[in-house]
């Protein structure tokens, strides 16, 4: 009795369906970093120039902008000084010496608005203070 022969076929075959699911994870991270990216709420100011300056990568810092009318703004939200010392109080408990605050002063903010931030942090332990400039 004869048994039947498969023709066996020459050449090889790539799956790439791991391939396209990678490429369209990668679609989609970067739709949502750059949606991120996008919408991250910031007030307008005008930043003053400095020719020096350096930038702490601190991931527990609060950013708090001061615009030239005196407003105070965390996260694009208007908010006044009690409740920035409230934030203040409250992102340094445990460990003051890992928190950083970061003022975003429009150029011709008077310094009477941003002295009462200067002096919330050493009242809580806050040594990392600084304000965000443009460099020259």
């Amino acid at each position: 009795m004869r048994l039947p022969v498969q023709s066996r076929k020459r050449g090889s075959k790539f799956n790439i369906t791991p391939l396209i699911d990678v490429v369209f994870l990668l679609i989609i991270f970067f739709l949502v970093a750059s949606h991120f990216a996008r919408s991250e709420p910031t007030e307008t100011v005008e930043l003053p120039t400095a020719t020096q300056s350096t930038e702490d990568e601190n991931p527990r810092r609060l950013i708090i902008t001061v615009n030239s009318a005196g407003e105070y703004f965390v996260n694009a939200v208007q908010t006044n000084l009690s409740l920035i010392e409230e934030m203040i109080r409250d992102g340094s408990e445990g460990d003051p010496e890992t928190y950083a605050v970061r003022i975003r002063g429009d150029r011709s903010t008077p310094y009477s608005a941003v002295e009462p931030i200067m002096l919330m942090c050493p009242e809580y332990g806050v040594t990392k203070f600084g304000f965000h400039v443009t460099e020259r």
